[in-house]
């Protein structure tokens, strides 16, 4: 199964981080992580792809108002931006229309939030974190810690891979949403 992760850039032309994994037994392996910039880029690599999955760093919601998820968020002492901030009416409004459309197209879209799910899984970075959830980043390790859109679309990704293999998965609810994020997860004496 291909899964992916999408770090949405509020404005088409600019760098939107985009993973996928390879979900398998003994060891999944992340076999994209590239820039996308277009909406259509975005639509017709996942289609393309056959992903069945994406997590989207972005908020999915038809209006960019605060919702109540946000609030729990920031209750939670995450440190997310409420649809309604400025340049997030953008973002949010491009991730509504994306989500429709992938929706359509029969691919299910999550929303979640990088930083915060690699906050709530208590591992100290993104190499590591890939390491303790058996995911293979072989010849990706440079460009994801150079790379902050990168960075944040493979950890999108492993919220996906989370999702999927209902191991890892943490979600924050509210009446209004749901962000999904990852599961506090301990590193092994052997690493």
């Amino acid at each position: 199964m291909l899964i992916a992760g999408l770090d949405l850039a509020a404005k088409e032309g600019r760098c939107s981080g985009f993973a996928i994994i390879r979900t398998s037994e003994p060891k999944s392996k992340l076999i994209l992580l590239k820039c996308l910039s277009t909406d259509d880029e975005i639509v017709d690599s996942i289609i393309k792809y056959g992903i069945s999955l994406v997590a989207i760093d972005a908020p999915i919601t038809p209006k960019p108002v605060m919702r109540e998820v946000d609030r729990v968020m920031i209750k939670s002492g995450f440190k997310v931006f409420p649809p309604s901030f400025s340049w997030m009416k953008k973002l949010t409004q491009r991730a509504f229309k994306l989500y429709l459309t992938l929706r359509s197209r029969g691919v299910k879209v999550i929303e979640t939030h990088p930083k915060s799910a690699l906050t709530s899984s208590r591992i100290s970075n993104v190499g590591k974190l890939c390491n303790v959830l058996g995911i293979d980043i072989e010849g990706y390790e440079e460009i994801i810690n150079r790379n902050k859109d990168l960075r944040d679309a493979l950890i999108s990704a492993l919220v996906a891979y989370c999702y999927v293999m209902n191991t890892c998965v943490k979600v924050v609810k509210a009446c209004d949403g749901e962000i999904y994020l990852i599961k506090e997860l301990t590193i092994s004496t052997n690493e």
